[in-house]
C-alpha cells in the first residue's frame, strides 16, 4: 500500500511541476507574440523616447536586457534562471524581480487570506440554510441567491462598494489606504464570488445527500435536523466544497487583478497588470510560475487529503484516473 501510495504521489508531483511548465510556456509565448518593443515601451515610460538614441546604443540596450538573443535561447533562458532561482532583473525598474514580487506578495496574500476567511463561511452558512430552511420561497431565494453573486462581475461589485460604503456612507476608507480597515472592502468584493460557488456546490450536494437512505435512517431514530446537518450531512457532502476550494485559489489570484486595479492596492494583481502592459518578461514569468505553484501545490494537498475525508477513496491501487472522475463527480452534484 504504501509503494502504491508514494507512486501515485510521486505521479502527481510530475503533473504539477508539468502544469507548472505549461503556464510558464504560454505566458512566454503570449508576451512574444504581442505587439511591441520592451526597449521602446520603457524609454516612452521614462521620457527618454524623445531622445535620438544611436542604433549602437539600442542595440548595446537590447544586448544589455538578453532580447538580442534567438527567442529560444530567451525562453531556455528565462526558465533555467527560474529553476536556480534567479529570477532576473525588471526590464521596467531594473530592480531585482524577487525583490519587486516579494514586496507587493504580502498584500496579495493578506487579501486572498481575508477573502477566504468571509467568503467560505458565508458560503457554508447559505448552503446549510437554504437546505434548513421549510419555507419554500425563502429555501427559493437562499438557492437563487449564489447563482446572482456568481453573475455580478467582480469589478461592478468593487465600484458599487467604494461608492457606497466609502464615498457616500463614509464608513471604511476604499482607495488606496493602509492598516486592517483597508483591506475589508476588497476582501468583501473577492469574497462574494468565493461564497457564491460554494454555496451552490455545496447546497447541491447537501441536497442530494439528504436523499440518501442514510439520513431517512437517522430522522427514524429521531436525531433533530440540526444534529443531522452538522454530525452527517456536512461531513459527507462537504468534499465537493473542498474541490473548489482549491480552484478558488486560482480564482482569488486572477481576481486581485481586478480588485487591487479597482481599489488601487499595490499588490500582486496590480504588479503583474503593470508588467503585462509594459513586457516586462521577468516579471511576468516570476508572477505566472509562483501563482501556478500555488494553485497546484493546494489541489495536491487537497488530492492527498481525499483518502481520510471518504472512506471511498484508499491506496488501493486504484488508477489516477478513476480518482480525477470521483473529483469530477463530486464537483457535478
Amino acid at each position: 500500500m504504501e509503494l502504491v501510495m508514494w507512486r501515485y504521489v510521486l505521479l502527481r508531483v510530475v503533473y504539477a511541476v508539468g502544469t507548472v511548465w505549461v503556464a510558464f510556456t504560454l505566458a512566454f509565448v503570449v508576451l512574444w507574440v504581442v505587439p511591441g518593443d520592451p526597449v521602446q515601451i520603457q524609454l516612452s515610460r521614462s521620457g527618454a523616447d524623445n531622445v535620438e538614441l544611436s542604433p549602437d546604443q539600442l542595440r548595446a540596450l537590447r544586448a544589455d536586457l538578453g532580447l538580442d538573443k534567438p527567442v529560444l535561447v530567451q525562453y531556455a533562458d528565462y526558465g533555467l534562471d527560474l529553476l536556480r532561482g534567479d529570477p532576473g532583473f525588471s526590464i521596467r525598474s531594473n530592480e531585482n524581480v524577487g525583490s519587486v514580487v516579494g514586496a507587493a506578495l504580502p498584500a496579495t496574500l493578506e487579501l486572498a487570506g481575508v477573502a477566504l476567511a468571509f467568503g467560505l463561511p458565508a458560503g457554508i452558512l447559505l448552503a446549510v440554510l437554504a437546505t434548513l430552511v421549510r419555507r419554500r420561497w425563502v429555501a427559493g431565494l437562499l438557492k437563487t441567491t449564489p447563482v446572482v453573486g456568481i453573475s455580478i462581475p467582480t469589478f461592478l461589485i468593487g465600484l458599487v462598494l467604494v461608492h457606497f460604503v466609502a464615498f457616500e456612507w463614509r464608513l471604511l476608507p476604499g482607495i488606496g489606504g493602509r492598516g486592517p480597515a483597508a483591506v475589508v472592502l476588497p476582501a468583501i468584493t473577492l469574497a462574494v464570488p468565493v461564497a457564491a460557488v460554494v454555496g451552490q456546490i455545496l447546497g447541491r450536494s447537501l441536497a442530494a445527500t439528504a436523499r440518501q437512505p442514510f439520513v431517512r435512517t437517522l430522522r427514524a431514530k429521531g436525531l433533530g435536523e440540526g444534529r443531522i446537518m452538522f454530525g452527517h450531512l456536512l461531513r459527507n457532502a462537504g468534499l465537493p466544497a473542498l474541490t473548489m476550494t482549491g480552484m478558488l485559489i486560482g480564482g482569488l489570484v486572477s481576481g486581485s487583478v481586478v480588485v487591487e486595479t479597482v481599489f488601487s492596492r499595490h499588490g500582486m494583481g496590480k504588479l503583474i497588470a503593470d508588467a503585462i502592459v509594459d513586457k516586462d518578461t521577468p516579471v511576468v514569468l516570476a508572477v505566472t510560475v509562483l501563482g501556478s505553484t500555488l494553485i497546484v501545490t493546494v489541489n495536491l494537498v487537497i488530492d492527498l487529503l481525499y483518502q481520510y475525508l471518504d472512506p471511498r477513496i484508499r491506496w488501493s491501487g486504484s488508477s489516477i484516473r478513476s480518482r480525477a472522475a470521483m473529483r469530477g463527480d463530486y464537483a457535478l452534484t
